[in-house]
């Protein structure tokens, strides 16, 4: 049984980069095209194109580029909802579709307005992000432009496990970026440099310079009640002490360091410690955060560290008691419409803990024959759509077609 919580949220929203693929799954996944490859699909040469035919083209990609700003914008104002996630999917598909089309006849444009508005847009596809990354490189005149072609190809790469070339993909850790793991990171400047980009750690120093401000906490709205199920764990004080910006960003700092360790050793990264040994730590740092502050809700801290502690608490699977504890804490804190939904997952879990039926459908299992997945013991599934609907989950059916996987 798994939920797609994990690397699903957080790939989403660890890496600052021009979301251009923002977790949406490869529909091929495998290595990436090599240069006769991306020459097929993204031909270096571009054929003349009429200026009927160009107008057309430039009006459709300038549409996707447009949506994909749109969304881009909803992101900068807070995390990426169910919702925003699905316009992104069903985008990239549409992009994807449309591209794979174009470009193997037309080649790389000529005109740098369909340039540009083809590397602003979304793709789901990593083999056509990376070789589409690779001819904007080819082109690319301008700083933005460079950046945003060199992210392209080290997000395809990222997608598919591996390391980075140009170090563009940066994690936020409270209030300083660092670059995402980077393959050969001795050569990353010398690669950067044949690409026109500045040094790394220059680029680092010019974004870190301004640390984010913390924002004030909207407070909770009543008194947070110690019931049964975490007095072993906390106090009436840690609860309901207003929790200070220094405080807020030392826990965020070491959350995410946590949750970036809880992914790579998830998703198979090279080098990555065992899911046990990970989530044994994250669990001891959840019972000191307990002890000492309390739960670190939205209302109390940020949604950054919120989401990143719930996460940890999501995979805390070996400590039960510790999961039934921040169980109740979030349904009594709860404040913005993604925790409710995290609160949805971690009630599906919880709950099977116990050999109860979950409530939304959030824990699937799998048959390996069929490469099928369903939800695992749930309740009265006639009606948990209308319960997802209710803490902002799509469809069952649509998010278990995210488990597909091709038969044998």
């Amino acid at each position: 049984m798994t939920g797609r919580e994990g690397t699903r949220r957080w790939t989403r929203g660890a890496a600052l980069t021009l979301l251009t693929a923002l977790g949406v799954a490869s529909a091929q996944g495998g290595g990436l095209p090599d240069a006769a490859g991306c020459a097929r699909l993204v031909p270096p040469q571009a054929t003349p194109m009429t200026p009927a035919f160009t107008a057309a083209v430039r009006a459709t990609v300038g549409a996707y580029a447009a949506r994909a700003g749109a969304l881009t914008a909803r992101m900068t104002t807070g995390r990426l909802d169910a919702a925003t996630f699905r316009e992104i999917t069903a985008l990239a598909a549409e992009t994807d579709a449309y591209l794979g089309r174009l470009l193997p006849v037309t080649g790389w444009p000529a005109d740098p307005a369909l340039r540009a508005g083809i590397t602003a847009g979304f793709f789901g596809d990593p083999a056509l992000r990376s070789c589409v990354g690779q001819a904007a490189l080819g082109t690319a005149a301008t700083p933005q432009e460079r950046w945003r072609a060199a992210t392209l190809v080290d997000s395809a790469l990222n997608e598919v496990g591996a390391g980075q070339r140009y170090g563009t993909l940066l994690l936020r850790r409270a209030s300083r970026l660092t670059p995402l793991p980077i393959e050969d990171e001795a050569g990353v400047d010398a690669r950067r440099a044949a690409v026109g980009l500045p040094p790394l750690a220059q680029t680092l120093a010019e974004m870190n310079a301004t640390p984010r401000p913390q924002p004030t906490p909207a407070g909770l709205k009543r008194p947070v009640v110690l019931n049964e199920v975490c007095r072993r764990f906390t106090s009436v004080r840690a609860l309901n002490t207003p929790l200070t910006p220094g405080q807020v960003t030392a826990l965020e700092e070491r959350a995410a360091v946590l949750v970036e360790q809880d992914q790579a050793s998830r998703s198979g990264q090279s080098g990555a410690r065992s899911v046990t040994d990970v989530d044994a730590e994250s669990t001891i740092w959840l019972k000191e955060v307990l002890r000492q502050r309390g739960w670190p809700s939205t209302n109390r801290s940020n949604p950054d560290l919120a989401f990143n502690a719930w996460l940890l608490a999501q995979h805390a699977d070996a400590r039960p008691a510790v999961q039934e504890c921040v169980l109740d804490l979030m349904t009594q804190q709860s404040s913005t419409p993604e925790e409710a939904t995290n609160l949805a997952y971690l009630t599906d879990r919880v709950r099977l803990a116990n050999g109860q039926p979950q409530v939304y459908g959030t824990q699937v299992s799998f048959d390996d024959v069929q490469g099928k997945a369903s939800p695992a013991l749930l309740a009265d599934p006639a009606h948990v759509n209308e319960r997802r609907a209710g803490v902002g989950l799509e469809p069952i059916e649509e998010y278990l077609k995210q488990f597909e996987r091709p038969r044998p």
